[in-house]
């Protein structure tokens, strides 16, 4: 994976699950070492992105049966519903389920908001996993 730097009008014009075109700028960045004015010839590369095109969403595979949207309406009708999905999430990791059920909200986003006095909330919703080395941190934001 390679890193795109967006600026300006380009920011939050996409989301995840976007399928994109980008044309930009393939740029090798020097990183310098702490406190060292020199590099330490280890050289990060990123693509300054100058337009995006949005292609839309790959949906054409996605199928459901009868059965799928009966099933699918039984369980938006039930309280416990962030349970279920946080239980689905990740299950041969055991416990976390507070972190489960938060990836499963991040997975769902939150809604878009245009407030009366122009202010613009994105309704996505960050997540910040910190813990002890070995705690399954990267497989569980893998199963997301």
């Amino acid at each position: 994976s390679i890193e795109l730097v967006l600026d300006h009008d380009l920011v939050d014009r996409i989301k995840p699950g976007d399928r994109v075109q980008i044309v930009g700028v393939y740029r090798a960045l020097a990183t310098a070492a702490s406190g060292q004015s020199s590099t330490s010839g280890v050289f990060k590369t990123v693509v300054l992105v100058n337009n995006i095109q949005i292609l839309g969403r790959d949906v054409s595979h996605l199928t459901f049966s009868t059965d799928d949207v009966r099933t699918i309406r039984s369980l938006s009708k039930r309280k416990d519903i962030l349970s279920i999905l946080g239980r689905s999430m990740a299950p041969s990791i055991h416990g976390h389920d507070i972190i489960k059920k938060a990836l499963a909200l991040q997975l769902l986003s939150g809604c878009e908001k245009n407030l009366a006095n122009g202010t613009h909330l994105r309704g996505d919703i960050n997540i910040l996993m910190v813990g002890d080395p070995s705690t399954a941190k990267s497989q569980l934001l893998r199963s997301a």
